[in-house]
């Protein structure tokens, strides 16, 4: 009787361990971020995070329902904390035109600001415009973090 009751008590513990632990996603590499503008829509394709000291590349795909569009124009980079919001970087990109279809352009930041420092751990912001065949600008953002 007794090796029943120890048997007993190793079966109830052994289905006391539950189902294995739920696995969960594998961190997410790139970001899609859309954004509507009034004749179609932009995405802006980023890293989930950037490593400090690493260049910085974002795509920029425009993709007009209607129409066309041109971009990114006057991009650059900014900082946001509790005395608002600076410009760190100005960048140069050549933007592209689509109107039909989508098309890319590829944003790329060294790190640096606008003097040449070497920027640290924070949340920046990519900004640009796009403008459409009706002369309509719309502001476009994606948030960039660096750890």
């Amino acid at each position: 009787m007794r090796v029943l009751a120890v048997l007993l008590v190793v079966l109830v513990l052994g289905s006391c361990g539950g189902a294995p632990p739920l696995r969960t996603a594998a961190p997410v590499g790139e970001l899609v971020l859309p954004t509507t503008v009034p004749n179609g829509k932009v995405e802006v394709i980023v890293k989930s995070t950037y490593t400090v000291g690493e260049s910085i590349r974002a795509t920029v795909r425009l993709i007009p329902a209607i129409g066309s569009l041109r971009g990114p124009l006057d991009p650059y980079i900014q900082a946001s904390g509790f005395h608002g919001t600076a410009t760190v970087k100005h960048l140069s990109v050549d933007p592209i035109s689509v109107s039909a279809g989508a098309g890319e352009a590829v944003v790329l930041w060294d790190m640096h600001d606008d003097s040449g420092k070497v920027v640290g751990s924070d949340d920046y912001s990519l900004v640009f415009n796009v403008i459409d065949d009706s002369g309509r600008t719309t502001s476009v953002g994606a948030t960039l973090q660096v750890r």
